[in-house]
């Protein structure tokens, strides 16, 4: 049990810093509406999708495929 708790924690920590910040928040928020979750949700990963956290992700994937 513990070996999954810390490979679950391993994956959490690889994640990008600032996008689970902004998960946590959202999640820890005050209780509005789903739906206005569900849009502050889509506003922020549009707004991730142009970070250098992103783009260098995606680079990182692409050259992985043509490798």
């Amino acid at each position: 049990m513990e070996a999954k708790a810390l490979a679950a924690a391993d994956m959490i920590a690889a994640k990008p810093p600032q996008a689970l910040r902004i998960a946590r928040d959202l999640l820890l928020g005050d209780r509005k509406p789903v739906t206005d979750r569900i849009m502050l949700e889509g506003k922020h990963f549009t707004e991730r999708l142009t970070s250098d956290e992103a783009r260098n992700a995606i680079m990182a994937f692409i050259s992985r495929k043509t490798a």
